[in-house]
């Protein structure tokens, strides 16, 4: 059971002092924010196998650096800017990693109809479609329920600045759903 009376930031310096219940205090945080870091590895890279590595990876990450956190902004800030690194940088290995051509052909999708099951398949073919930051910024706003706000500081760009990019991803997301869903 989760103690949601203390907060990420006394977790946190509990970490960061090594005191003897150190590992408590890392697994409450992980058990807090697993999966918020999975739904926008998720949504961001659009594999489950994959989504579920490179959070775990982020939490490693998290734990190894944890003594860095300066507690200038959120923990929940710092740690979704870390997973949308990792996501970025997977994202980016995935599109080189082939082992032959005939790899890369069957990972093309050619056809312009998806083949969606339900509107769950239907949804999340329409964020395959859209580019990088237009699905990291879908993800973070609806899948991690962070402010936009706490976009901008991930993103290190001003409010309005996340304000007009959630505002085209949204309408980049509405033109496949109508265009795939309907």
């Amino acid at each position: 059971m989760i103690d949601k009376t203390v907060t990420d930031l006394e977790l946190v310096k509990q970490v960061q002092k090594g005191h003897p219940h150190t590992t408590m205090a890392f697994e409450s945080l992980v058990k807090r924010h697993e999966q918020k870091v999975y739904a926008l590895c998720y949504r961001y890279l659009g594999d489950d196998s994959l989504a579920r590595d490179v959070s775990q990876e982020t939490f490693l990450k998290i734990f190894q650096q944890i003594k860095t956190f300066r507690g200038e902004a959120q923990f929940s800030t710092w740690l979704y800017r870390i997973a949308l690194n990792h996501c970025h940088t997977q994202y980016k290995k995935k599109g080189l990693n082939y082992e032959s051509l005939d790899d890369w052909l069957d990972d093309l999708q050619v056809s312009v109809q998806p083949d969606c099951a339900d509107e769950a398949d239907c949804i999340q073919y329409c964020l395959e479609q859209q580019e990088q930051q237009e699905r990291a910024i879908m993800s973070m706003r609806f899948n991690a329920e962070l402010s936009i706000q706490e976009i901008a500081e991930i993103l290190n760009i001003k409010l309005s600045a996340a304000k007009m990019r959630l505002y085209r991803s949204i309408e980049s997301f509405k033109t496949y759903y109508q265009a795939f869903c309907k």
